[in-house]
């Protein structure tokens, strides 16, 4: 079963589980109001690791930052690798001051230290860029249809390439 939720690659979950995942969170329920974050990012120039290093090097990356990012993550938050370099991480019971300090933190924690490779003379810097939405759930409240929040993000994520990378951007929704 965990094989089938998880990327092979690096051990984080798949698009596999965390679209239902986020279909569950999203879905009325008896739990109070509360907002659920979530975030699209992709590495920055990801590209130009697999061509000036070579593929192993890309893979040793995406795992190194995926350890990266977990480690800044709480147990109840959800981290899915759902593309090449593009991570979905999903932050329940978020206020928008806590979903701006985990992005911040996030492209820090990535930007901070640069993936060293044993193959590899000198140690290969990488940013990250985020977009996020704040999404209110609870009882009462229409469900959002995810593909819709997803686009949201994505938005925002295109929004903090355009203004030079290396950050988050907020979906104007969200007020985060």
């Amino acid at each position: 079963m965990a094989a089938a939720v998880r990327d092979p690659l690096t051990g984080a979950y798949n698009r596999r589980h965390a679209l239902p995942w986020l279909e569950r969170r999203l879905a009325p329920g008896p739990r109070g109001r509360k907002n659920l974050a979530i975030m699209l990012a992709d590495l920055d120039f990801f590209k130009r690791v697999n061509d000036l290093h070579g593929h192993a090097a890309g893979d040793a990356v995406l795992c190194a930052v995926t350890e990266r990012l977990s480690a800044h993550l709480r147990e109840r938050d959800l981290l899915a690798r759902i593309g090449g370099e593009e991570f979905l991480i999903a932050l329940p019971d978020a206020t928008p001051a806590r979903a701006r300090r985990v992005a911040e933190r996030l492209c820090d924690a990535i930007r901070a230290t640069p993936v060293a490779i044993p193959a590899i003379a000198a140690p290969i810097p990488v940013t990250l860029s985020i977009g996020v939405t704040l999404v209110p759930t609870g009882p009462g409240l229409v469900a959002p249809d995810l593909q819709s929040v997803l686009a949201e993000a994505d938005r925002a994520l295109y929004a903090a390439k355009a203004r030079g990378r290396n950050q988050a951007s907020f979906c104007t929704r969200s007020a985060a």
